[in-house]
């Protein structure tokens, strides 16, 4: 892993869920290296890039992507 890798969220711990974190949120990691094994991540929502979390995530909890697989995006909401 390095700075700015896409990175997908695979286990879920309380810590992650207290900010606000589920299964599956995709993220980028925003350190040059890793933390004693955690990677600072920023997960933002899709489409409004609105931060989530601002977190320390284990190396085992993340899986990195090149792009987000096209049937992972979240439908874009409706523009009014």
């Amino acid at each position: 892993m390095k700075e700015y890798d896409l990175v997908e969220l695979i286990n879920l711990r309380p810590e992650y869920e207290k900010e606000g974190l589920k299964l599956g949120d995709f993220g980028a990691i925003m350190c040059e290296k890793s933390i004693k094994g955690k990677w600072l991540v920023i997960f933002s929502e899709f489409y409004t890039g609105k931060d989530i979390a601002d977190i320390l995530v284990h190396e085992e909890d993340l899986k990195v992507w090149d792009r987000i697989p096209e049937e992972r995006m979240p439908p874009r909401p409706n523009k009014r």
